[in-house]
């Protein structure tokens, strides 16, 4: 049996995403999707101890600085290694419509980082090949781990209740 290619809702968006020019679709991708950062449980650890409630209350939001920080500085570091920004005009399960700051060759690989959520920070990595529409760019996802395409269906799935909501409200 020949299985065709799967279909994902897509949303239109005004995401931010960085990229960088891979040197093939198949090898493996530099960025690593990690959820470490702003996901503890330190409120749960702390509720279990015999600290004061206020030491309680200052730890939790110490806890929270720092991974607002950490979290900054991992962008920072993005940014280092995927010098081309890139506004994401839509997005689905399957690509990305996007147009990027600086020119980039028709069919040129890139591997891409979506910022999903900024704080706590949110992203999902996949490469493709960047094809031009227009004014603007299209990349399939020939190559992403199945944890990101997860986070980037979340993400639209949550973009179109806002949009149903936004229109009952109307």
């Amino acid at each position: 049996m020949i299985q065709g290619k799967q279909h994902y809702s897509k949303v239109k968006t005004r995401i931010e995403g960085m990229a960088r020019i891979a040197e093939s679709v198949h090898s493996p991708l530099l960025f690593r999707n990690s959820e470490s950062i702003g996901q503890d449980n330190l409120p749960e650890k702390l509720e279990e101890s015999k600290i004061p409630d206020g030491l309680k209350l200052f730890l939790t939001e110490m806890d929270r600085k720092l991974n607002i920080l950490l979290q900054l500085h991992s962008i920072k570091k993005l940014e280092d290694s995927y010098p081309v920004k890139i506004d994401i005009r839509e997005i689905s399960g399957e690509g990305i419509d996007f147009i990027p700051d600086r020119p980039i060759a028709e069919n040129q690989i890139l591997e891409v980082i979506l910022i999903l959520e900024q704080m706590p920070i949110k992203t999902a990595g996949a490469k493709g090949f960047a094809q031009k529409k227009g004014d603007i760019w299209h990349l399939d996802f020939n190559n992403i781990r199945e944890n990101d395409q997860e986070l980037i269906i979340q993400f639209v799935f949550s973009e179109q209740r806002e949009l149903i909501r936004a229109q009952k409200n109307i």
